[in-house]
């Protein structure tokens, strides 16, 4: 049988910067090379796969829910991660265990879980 393995997972953002503020400054996040593609867009190392923003206009936000569309990240200093989130006025949805969810600014959803848990 192949091998598979997530690749990417692009979103699109309504501010370009901010999102970089969001994902290079408060998850810490590693830029990863892309190609002039005639469109803004950053895109993000995650371990074998990559996160990709693409920048366009507002989508409606509505509170967090897990169980909508998102992607998860395995961070090692959870608790820190934790802490500066919240310092930086990030809504959690958080139910004390290893992992929490929040909006990124243009309200995707995202599973932050600590580096000890197994992989889903």
């Amino acid at each position: 049988m192949a091998q598979r393995r997530l690749d990417h997972t692009s979103i699109r953002v309504t501010d370009l910067e901010r999102s970089r503020r969001f994902y290079e400054g408060l998850l810490g996040l590693t830029t990863a090379e892309r190609p002039e593609m005639g469109f803004p867009g950053t895109w993000y190392q995650l371990g074998d796969g990559q996160l990709h923003l693409i920048q366009r206009e507002r989508m409606a936000a509505s509170g967090i829910d897990p169980t909508d569309p998102h992607f998860a990240i395995h961070v090692d200093d959870f608790d820190e991660l934790r802490r500066r989130l919240q310092a930086a006025g990030i809504e959690l949805l958080d139910f004390g265990g290893d992992q929490f969810w929040l909006h990124d600014p243009d309200g995707f959803t995202v599973e932050v879980r600590a580096a000890s848990t197994k992989p889903r």
